[in-house]
């Protein structure tokens, strides 16, 4: 159960999206029930699309709140009533996070990406390129990390190019460097770790937050989310 004051709550409104045939679907739905371990849920107005979301499909909860909205990722438990069109229950979600809007829900995912940096700014490094992993990735924007010095990446400020390969898809979009941060000593636990001889390889990891990018492209991350979801059960 969710230990926080802003927990969903009945009669709450949300936004479930789920994906079927392979695209992205949003329903808006009121909680109508809260329990430990689920929340029941009914649609706004009924939709025989919900009929077509089965057992253990991952989904994505936006529920507004007036200092922004808390979004989560959950699982789809079951239908409720005989005609699965309008009453339905999820698992209670156990990360429940304050988000100014949809686009900040990230999930961690390491996917190759590629950036060419398309702006004058301070580095005036237009042209360069470079490649790496991301660390994790939303509808909003996403961290990756490089193995090159800081010296030699992006600063904040650069408006940068990106291609991420996600699964046989490839997502491209805008972005402006957000922060720039020299990884080399910084363990997966997110502590400093102490120096080493001979040193670490470097790794810098770059933030970046999305300034263009289109609605097919940000369905394809959604379902490369649900899909992360899907394999970490």
């Amino acid at each position: 159960m969710i230990e926080t004051p802003r927990k969903p709550n009945v009669n709450d409104q949300v936004r479930v999206e789920a994906e079927i045939d392979g695209k992205v679907v949003g329903f808006r739905a009121v909680v109508i029930n809260s329990l430990p371990d689920a929340l029941w849920l009914g649609l706004v107005k009924p939709d025989s699309l919900l009929g077509r979301i089965q057992p253990g499909d991952p989904i994505v909860l936006t529920f507004p709140r007036s200092d922004g909205g808390l979004v989560a990722g959950s699982v789809f438990v079951s239908h409720l009533g005989s005609t699965q069109a309008r009453l339905f229950s999820v698992e209670m979600p156990s990360d429940v996070r304050l988000a100014q809007r949809r686009g900040n829900l990230r999930f961690d995912s390491g996917c190759p990406i590629e950036y060419t940096i398309v702006s004058q700014s301070d580095s005036g490094g237009a042209g360069l390129t470079g490649a790496g992993l991301t660390c994790n990735i939303g509808t909003g924007g996403l961290q990756f990390a490089m193995r090159a010095p800081i010296r030699e990446v992006p600063i904040v400020g650069d408006a940068l190019e990106l291609v991420v390969a996600l699964g046989r898809e490839a997502v491209v979009a805008e972005g402006d460097a957000l922060r720039v941060d020299d990884a080399t000593d910084i363990g997966p636990d997110g502590r400093v770790r102490p120096p080493t001889d001979p040193p670490r390889p470097p790794r810098t990891v770059i933030a970046v937050q999305f300034t263009s990018i289109s609605d097919y492209a940000q369905d394809v991350i959604v379902r490369h989310i649900f899909a992360l979801q899907r394999s970490r059960r």
